[in-house]
């Protein structure tokens, strides 16, 4: 009787072990997702501001071409960014807040002029803002 319930306390604490060390990976996944997309997204609203400007200085230049070519690579580092984030969370709300903080960073080069230019840049900031305190705060959180 004595080894079976020491049987049974020890694959429930194994069991109980293997949860904890799962939902620790994914904590640092989603962390590590979460900053990194930040972190793409802030290279990408850059290169975004660059195209624009270089557009303006000269839309036929070697270095507006460059700088364009260079938006789209960071585009792409975004977006296989948020195609991670979504991996490791299920939360709805971050995945609209980084989606929207994409968009509006997309649309930066659109802008007509440079009043335009410094609005939607600061739109994209203020949305990967909002985006990275509800990330924060998912991470932050404490299962008691």
């Amino acid at each position: 009787m004595g080894a079976t319930a020491t049987y049974v306390f020890q694959m429930r604490t194994a069991r109980q072990a293997r949860q904890s060390a799962r939902e620790e990976r994914l904590w640092q996944e989603r962390l590590a997702a979460y900053s990194a997309f930040a972190g793409a997204l802030t290279d990408y609203r850059k290169s975004q501001n660059d195209r624009w400007h270089r557009k303006q200085e000269d839309p036929e230049s070697a270095e507006y071409t460059t700088a364009r070519d260079d938006s789209y690579r960071q585009r792409a580092i975004a977006t296989a960014a948020l195609f991670r984030l979504r991996l490791v969370t299920t939360n709805q709300e971050l995945d609209e807040l980084a989606s929207l903080a994409l968009r509006l960073t997309e649309e930066i080069h659109e802008a007509t002029d440079e009043q335009d230019r410094t609005d939607r840049g600061r739109k994209a900031r203020r949305a990967l803002l909002n985006f990275a305190q509800a990330a924060a705060a998912n991470v932050q959180k404490v299962d008691v």
